[in-house]
């Protein structure tokens, strides 16, 4: 069973398929504002205003591991990655936990490891001179 079945069986019947609680009866009609049933598919309104569909399990490895180990910009940190997820338009509820652990796992993410600060280039200013801030006098200074 996916775990927005509660939310898809209201939106679409008007009725959940077991018994709730008070509590999560409230839980539910409050988590159903956020919600939109598109058939075949679900999609959640986010707090940032966006759209999103909502994932089944079987397809959020699937989904973290192309967006963690893509070729040309991966093996981001687990923030980064849920946040690519969630830019591709994907949501469900354990996705920062998932993308944490996700990262945790990557052998390759675990050999490169971070830079210390041994490693740090020292950073150094650019000074920027326009040519005609110099003080040489130009064919215009003589007119």
């Amino acid at each position: 069973m996916p775990w927005f079945v509660d939310v898809a069986n209201f939106l679409v019947t008007g009725s959940v398929l077991c018994e709730l609680s008070s509590n999560q009866w409230k839980k539910l009609k409050q988590d159903i504002l956020d919600y939109y049933w598109d058939d075949p598919y679900l999609f959640k309104i986010c707090n940032d205003g966006v759209v999103r569909m909502c994932v089944l399990e079987e397809e959020e490895m699937c989904i973290l591991d192309v967006c963690h180990s893509s070729p040309y910009v991966g093996h981001h940190g687990g923030v980064k990655t849920a946040s690519k997820v969630l830019s591709c338009g994907f949501y469900w509820p354990t996705l920062y936990k998932d993308a944490s652990d996700l990262v945790k796992r990557c052998d390759e993410c675990q050999r490169a490891g971070g830079i210390s600060k041994k490693e740090e280039m020292p950073l150094t200013t650019i000074l920027e001179v326009d040519i005609l801030m110099c003080g040489a006098s130009t064919s215009w200074d003589l007119l």
